[in-house]
């Protein structure tokens, strides 16, 4: 259901509700020809997308990846894999958090058993259920807005996303972000034009806008997040670029996986695993 009020000229949903508002016919199709800035965008961004295989509806805006991070000054040792991120949770219990987000908390539990993140099938999600049930009693929170927890020092280790890491440690926060060696997931977050747009032409000129290489560049900067603009990339400065834990290695890429749609029995199957965590 729509909210009430101005219909919006551009959206910018994550790749799973890009899906979603697709299917409820919430986006528009996008006419290339009136995006030459498209030419800008890596093709691995731009074509064979799980959620818009030909960009029909969608433009990438940023990408990036989930994982754990740490304050160095309160975690004395080093995490390297989700199983480590359990150990630790133990070791210091009541200061850990985790995103409040049912594909990321199961995906990372069954990545630690050697499943895919989108597993779904009973002895999997079964595994994965004794390790949240394991995990939970030492968790602070349940939260998407857990920088602040981190920057207080209330909280000292976090299941999160790679770009608020970033931030932290733009404010100075001694943070260490990890992807685990189990693998994890890639994400991103899209741009796209509103079905029944009112201002079309002021649309893709702003979608043209922020395809710009400088103007691209310019939001990576300031995000924390990695861009799939190639010319963008391009003109980061070396250390950013050089930065696996925004830009992994390939090796690395090779173990992480896009949430993508799951069949109803599994999706169910996993909804209430969640219902049974998160209580």
């Amino acid at each position: 259901m729509m909210a009430p009020g101005r219909l919006p000229d551009i959206l910018c949903p994550p790749d799973y509700a890009v899906r979603e508002l697709w299917a409820k016919n919430r986006l528009q199709q996008l006419d290339h020809a009136r995006l030459p800035n498209l030419e800008y965008i890596d093709p691995i961004f731009r074509f064979g997308r799980a959620h818009d295989p030909n960009g029909d509806v969608s433009i990438i805006k940023d990408w990036g990846t989930t994982g754990l991070m740490y304050r160095q000054d309160m975690v004395y040792k080093t995490p390297l894999s989700w199983a480590d991120f359990w150990d630790l949770a133990e070791e210091y219990s009541g200061r850990v958090v985790v995103l409040d987000s049912p594909g990321e908390v199961i995906g990372a539990a069954l990545k630690m058993r050697g499943y895919s993140y989108n597993a779904t099938h009973p002895e999997a999600l079964s595994q994965a259920r004794d390790d949240l049930v394991r995990l939970k009693p030492h968790l602070l929170a349940f939260t998407t807005d857990y920088r602040p927890l981190i920057a207080s020092g209330e909280a000292c280790l976090a299941l999160g996303w790679n770009g608020d890491a970033a931030a932290l440690r733009k404010e100075g926060i001694p943070v260490q972000y990890v992807i685990p060696e189990e693998g994890s997931q890639i994400w991103e977050d899209d741009w796209g034009i509103a079905s029944g747009a009112p201002h079309l032409e002021a649309a893709y000129a702003f979608l043209n806008f922020v395809l710009r290489p400088e103007i691209a560049a310019q939001e990576a900067r300031y995000t924390g997040y990695a861009t799939g603009n190639q010319a963008a990339y391009s003109l980061l400065d070396e250390t950013t670029r050089l930065d696996a834990s925004v830009y992994p290695p390939m090796e690395v890429l090779r173990k992480l996986e896009r949430g993508l749609p799951l069949e109803s029995d599994g999706d169910l199957r996993r909804r209430r695993l969640w219902a049974e965590i998160r209580v």
